[in-house]
């Protein structure tokens, strides 16, 4: 069973999409920069499914000014990405659920720092996090545009300062990190950045030749059913 609802998180109005396993494990899904809810391409809402058939339970999320939340995507914030995240997972551990963190892009970086301060998540996936380590030339108009939407350029300003790489060496969670070589976001530079401070319990995975996100169905179901093992390896669906 799917309920879809607004919930007040961080301060904020968030439309949720709870998937109702029947279990105590969940897994809160982060999307990424200008995306939904729903994921790239629907992934997430796959993924949450492939969870289901295994017991766990899963919470889609649209972030402040994404999808059906309140708010104007130019005031987003990435570290209000962070705060909403961990607020969500905060909210589930204090009900008794076993929580891990998904996420997919920014939603990726966002669950990797979140998990960072977090001690008790029981695993993290992230699909081509970008670990934001290129220098931050800020725009005179104060904004960033892109595919016809704006925000503030304090977003990717706070994202340069959370150094996202290094609080992936703070993440005691087991993580599975997703990596493509054609990533045309997500530069060289940026995914060594990840890779180097992967701790022992984390698995960064290299796909060659695959984009940032416009995969083909059979590798997007690859993945998907990576990363659903990952997480049903490290989890107990029982309460």
């Amino acid at each position: 069973m799917i309920e879809v609802k607004t919930q007040q998180y961080n301060g904020h109005s968030i439309a949720t999409a709870f998937h109702d396993a029947g279990e105590k494990s969940i897994v809160i899904f982060c999307h990424g920069y200008r995306s939904t809810s729903v994921g790239p391409n629907r992934f997430f809402v796959r993924a949450s499914n492939a969870l289901a058939e295994l017991g766990v339970s899963s919470l889609r999320f649209d972030q402040y000014g994404c999808g059906n939340s309140e708010g104007d995507f130019y005031d987003s914030s990435f570290n209000d990405w962070v705060a909403t995240t961990k607020a969500i997972a905060q909210d589930y551990i204090v009900k008794g659920y076993t929580v891990s963190l998904f996420g997919q892009s920014m939603g990726g970086s966002t669950v990797l720092v979140a998990a960072s301060e977090l001690p008790d998540i029981k695993c993290v996936v992230a699909w081509v996090p970008d670990a934001s380590v290129n220098v931050f030339n800020k725009p005179e108009s104060g904004y960033m545009e892109e595919s016809g939407q704006r925000v503030q350029s304090a977003y990717w300003q706070e994202a340069h300062e959370a150094r996202i790489a290094e609080k992936i060496a703070l993440v005691q969670a087991p993580a599975y990190i997703v990596q493509c070589t054609d990533d045309e976001y997500v530069d060289e530079k940026n995914r060594a950045a990840i890779s180097n401070n992967a701790q022992s319990n984390h698995v960064v995975k290299i796909f060659d030749g695959y984009s940032h996100s416009r995969w083909s169905y059979d590798q997007a179901e690859e993945i998907i059913q990576e990363s659903v093992n990952f997480i049903t390896n490290h989890i107990d669906s029982k309460p």
